[in-house]
Order: structure tokens, then C-alpha cells, then sequence
């Protein structure tokens, strides 16, 4: 008997729904994508390279197809299409505020963080279809990844990550003084704790130039001044990341600052610049939660713990600001069946 009924529900064709993480994932990539295009349009409008062209017009066509997916995805369950980022929010005729190299930077350290958010997105999905779709998207991220960095090293603007030697043998830790304490006693950093440190610096060093570009060409003065608080809280974050690695005689990587150009005119709108900064923190804090669950050292914790609490509250003050002046999409929401019950 059960076998019968496994049988025919093989062979009925039915409609499985969407997932409320896979709503989740594809709304929040329609909100990304949807910036992102406003964006290419702009650094397309702007670039002079040859070869870095290529790269931003292949991250724009990515950002437009995908748009299209997720449109179908959400018509098919009779969600309503988001608002997202539109020719609104994008001005064309605006003078150049990025140089080429950090185009391609901002590309490189996209796809970076695209990868991390697919990678989540397929672990939460539960349809087949939908898990194939962004198993591509991450696919489509890593070619992304690839081309960007193979281009940034040929042409020299991207420093390598520091090196270190191998000791002769394996060692194994024999006293909690390896942890250190928050004032004194710090050992080498490890191999782990250094590639928090340089990348989440890269990282960081990214976020703070473009909140810095922002900041100069924002329309609203209240939220120049909100961008410029930004640009205050990374450079303390950047100094503190600097002198981790200096004084352990390692290599800090290169600051994007110089790349951004004197304009005060605004490509974009205040609303797509929010958000913007808003995406760069929300990564920003994930960043800092998995590098405190990763580094030993007990000054490190420290540091990171304090550089959560700064961002998060910074964070907080940016959602208000934006809801201020309504330009927060709310997501598809759970019902209210407290507040259905009692409508009738």
C-alpha cells in the first residue's frame, strides 16, 4: 500500500512553493543585483582600461540576468516584483569619482563576497531548481573572482598576503599562554589569525574609500554627515589592523584612498549610496564574527568584539536614517495570525 501511494506521488505532477529562505535569498540578490547594475552602468561610463572593461561588463550582464530569474521565481509564487535600484538612482553624466583600478578592485572583492552569500543560499534551499540556479550563480561569481584577480596581479595592484617559513616539524600547543591575555604577553600571530587580519584590512580598506567617495558627493547633508562617521570608525579599524601586522614585521596590503578622484557631483542617489553601505557593513560584521570564532589570541577577540559593537551600532543609526526618509523595501513577511484572529 505504502509503496502505491509513493508511486503516484511520483508520477502527480505538482507545484512545490517557495521556501521562506529561498524567498529571502532571492529578494535580497534582487536588491543587490539591481544596485549593481547602476553601478556597472556607471563604472562603464567612466572606465578607460581595455582590459578591465571586459570584466565590468561581464559583472553587469551577470547582475541583469539574474534579475530576470528572479522575476520568474517570484511572479510563479505571486510575489510582487521589489522596487530595487532604476535608472533613478543612477546619473550617467556624473565625472569620474572612481579611478580603473579600483573598479576592478570593488569587482574583485564583489565576487568575493558573492561567492559567500551563494554558497548560503544554496545551503538553505530546499527545491531542486532553485538550488541549480544558484549553484550557477556561484559558478558565474568564481569565473567573476578568477578574471578579476588574474588581472589585478598582471597588472600589479593587488599586494600578496604575507609569507611565513615552516618550522622543521609539528608542534602542538602546551600551555594556555598561547591564548595571551587582553593586556600583555602576545605571541606570533598564526598563520589563521593573519589571514583574518589581512584580508578583513582589505576588506575594510575598500568599504572605508568608497564611504569616503560617498560621503563627498552625497546630495543630503544629513547623510554626508552619517558617511563621514563611517569614514571615521574604519580609519580606526584600519589603524588598529595595520599596527597588528606591522608590529610583527608583516605586510599590510595597499590602500585604495588615492583612487578616489576630487568629484563632488553624485553618480548615484543617497537611497542606492545607503543601502550600499549598508550591504559593506552587514559583510563587514560577518567578517568580524567568523574571525572571532577563528583567532586564539585574546588582544585579537578583544579588538574584534570592539570593532562589532562600533559597526553594529553604526549600522543601527544607518537603518534608522533610512527609514527616516523611507527608503527601506520591507521583505515578504510571515502573516500576523494573532491580527487575522482577531479581524474577524
Amino acid at each position: 500500500m505504502n509503496q502505491q501511494i509513493d508511486n503516484v506521488s511520483k508520477q502527480t505532477p505538482h507545484y512545490i512553493r517557495l521556501t521562506a529562505p529561498e524567498i529571502a535569498a532571492l529578494w535580497s540578490q534582487y536588491q543587490s543585483d539591481t544596485m549593481a547594475i547602476c553601478v556597472y552602468k556607471y563604472m562603464l561610463n567612466i572606465v578607460k582600461d581595455a582590459s578591465i572593461r571586459p570584466i565590468l561588463e561581464f559583472a553587469f550582464k551577470l547582475a541583469e540576468s539574474h534579475i530576470t530569474k528572479v522575476k520568474d521565481y517570484l511572479s510563479q509564487d505571486e510575489f510582487p516584483i521589489p522596487h530595487g535600484f532604476n535608472e533613478a538612482d543612477v546619473n550617467l553624466s556624473a565625472p569620474r569619482l572612481f579611478s580603473d583600478e579600483i573598479c576592478l578592485t570593488y569587482t574583485y572583492l564583489m565576487a568575493v563576497n558573492g561567492m559567500a552569500l551563494y554558497a548560503g543560499a544554496i545551503a538553505t534551499a530546499i527545491r531542486k531548481d532553485v538550488r541549480d540556479y544558484f549553484i550557477q550563480c556561484e559558478d558565474e561569481s568564481m569565473e567573476l573572482f578568477n578574471q578579476s584577480i588574474d588581472l589585478l596581479l598582471q597588472k600589479g595592484f593587488v599586494s600578496r598576503p604575507p609569507y611565513i617559513y615552516p618550522r622543521k616539524e609539528v608542534e602542538f600547543i602546551e600551555s594556555k599562554r598561547f591564548m595571551g591575555s587582553f593586556l600583555g604577553g602576545k605571541r606570533p600571530l598564526s598563520c589563521i589569525e593573519i589571514s583574518h587580519v589581512y584580508w578583513d584590512l582589505k576588506k575594510i580598506q575598500l568599504s572605508k574609500a568608497f564611504t569616503m567617495a560617498f560621503a563627498q558627493v552625497a546630495q543630503s547633508k544629513e547623510v554626508s554627515k552619517h558617511l563621514w562617521r563611517g569614514v571615521e570608525i574604519y580609519t580606526k579599524q584600519v589603524e588598529v589592523m595595520e599596527s597588528i601586522l606591522s608590529q610583527e614585521q608583516l605586510s599590510t596590503p595597499k590602500s585604495e584612498e588615492a583612487e578616489i578622484t576630487n568629484s563632488t557631483v553624485a553618480p548615484f542617489s543617497d537611497r542606492l549610496m545607503m543601502y550600499h553601505k549598508t550591504l559593506f557593513g552587514s559583510t563587514t560584521l560577518s567578517l568580524y564574527g567568523t574571525a572571532i570564532g577563528s583567532c586564539q589570541r585574546a588582544d585579537l577577540s578583544l579588538h574584534y568584539a570592539r570593532f562589532m559593537a562600533e559597526l553594529a551600532q553604526y549600522m543601527k543609526d544607518a537603518f534608522s536614517l533610512m527609514i527616516k526618509n523611507k527608503w527601506v523595501e520591507q521583505p515578504p513577511m510571515a502573516e500576523d495570525r494573532e491580527a487575522l484572529a482577531t479581524e474577524q
